[in-house]
């Protein structure tokens, strides 16, 4: 090729580079702006005309615990479908958000203080993601078939664990609660657990765009990323610790609530492209603006009453994990 031709071509590519470029921070600017209004029209509505010194109190902790937790469940799957190669993997459907439920359950049963609630959970969380990780390696290869089979046995295995859990508890009372925590919600939002949450929620957010380049390495496999510089060992680890606490956190102060983290990095994904350091930030965006979407709709559409959230998510979710099953079988058979 001549010289000039290549360099037409460079000067090509760095301005279509540029445009994408701006295209992405255009995207994220409207959808930081488009969750400022989402945030205002969430305090003024609800089953009850409320004062301002009212909704300070009691719907402004709510948006804001429901932002975290959104963008919380978010960076978590964007960071398992980056460390796995699997775009179906999510906390919800691996099992992760159970085994994090099953740790904040039991913290919750026996007494703990509420600062201790979130580490609980991270445990729990991270020892279910060692747990379906392990399970779904085969020779040395992370299958996406065994892994969501993994993590369908391990859910089911850790929701009995759950359930027998509440069973033996004597509390009635406390079990009716944990119950309906489990359902997924921000009902008994306040201050206190917007503060526990999130220095959670920044630390989970902050590794993995500090991993991006790890992380879109690892889109080439393993070696590929080994070979490029990457630690890969101890990239997946702190990568697994990150996806595990913010999932965890969430989880222990608004219940199960699925699909969030599969929902939101795929929409963000095809609006950005794949690189990480723009996709976990968009998709932690779009996934707090997500679930205060579905929770605003969840507190006005059957009123006086409540909807869970975690429902209302999960008839969002469940089709979308369909259609995306399908298209994935396609292309790998």
């Amino acid at each position: 090729m001549p010289l000039r031709e290549m360099l037409e071509c460079c000067e090509m590519g760095i301005l279509m580079a540029k445009r994408l470029q701006v295209h992405r921070w255009k995207v994220l600017t409207a959808a930081t702006v488009l969750l400022f209004v989402m945030i205002v029209l969430s305090s003024l509505v609800g089953a009850a005309n409320l004062t301002t010194e009212q909704i300070w109190a009691l719907r402004i902790p709510r948006i804001l615990l429901a932002i975290l937790v959104g963008a919380s469940l978010a960076s978590s799957g964007t960071c398992l479908q980056g460390m796995f190669r699997n775009p179906l993997a999510d906390p919800f459907i691996l099992g992760i958000a159970a085994g994090g439920a099953l740790g904040a359950a039991a913290a919750l049963l026996f007494g703990l203080p509420s600062f201790a609630i979130p580490f609980v959970a991270f445990l729990g969380a991270l020892g279910t993601a060692w747990i379906v990780y392990r399970l779904g390696r085969v020779n040395g290869v992370v299958r996406m078939d065994t892994l969501l089979l993994a993590g369908v046995a391990v859910n089911a295995f850790l929701s009995s664990m759950l359930t027998l859990l509440l069973y033996l508890n004597a509390h009635r009372l406390l079990v009716s609660a944990v119950y309906f925590w489990l359902m997924g919600g921000f009902q008994m939002a306040t201050w206190r657990e917007v503060w526990v949450i999130l220095p959670y929620a920044a630390i989970g957010l902050a590794l993995p765009i500090y991993h991006a380049r790890a992380l879109n390495a690892l889109l080439f496999g393993e070696e590929w990323a080994h070979y490029s510089g990457v630690e890969v060992e101890t990239v997946k680890r702190w990568l697994l610790l990150a996806a595990t606490l913010s999932c965890g956190a969430a989880v222990s102060v608004a219940g199960i609530i699925g699909f969030v983290g599969l929902i939101s990095p795929h929409l963000v994904r095809l609006l950005l492209g794949p690189h990480h350091r723009t996709l976990v930030l968009g998709a932690a965006l779009f996934g707090a603006l997500l679930l205060l979407c579905c929770d605003t709709i969840a507190r006005v559409i059957v009123k006086p009453a409540e909807l869970p959230v975690g429902i209302f998510t999960a008839f969002l979710g469940v089709p979308f994990f369909l259609m995306l099953l399908r298209q994935t079988r396609k292309v790998f058979g």
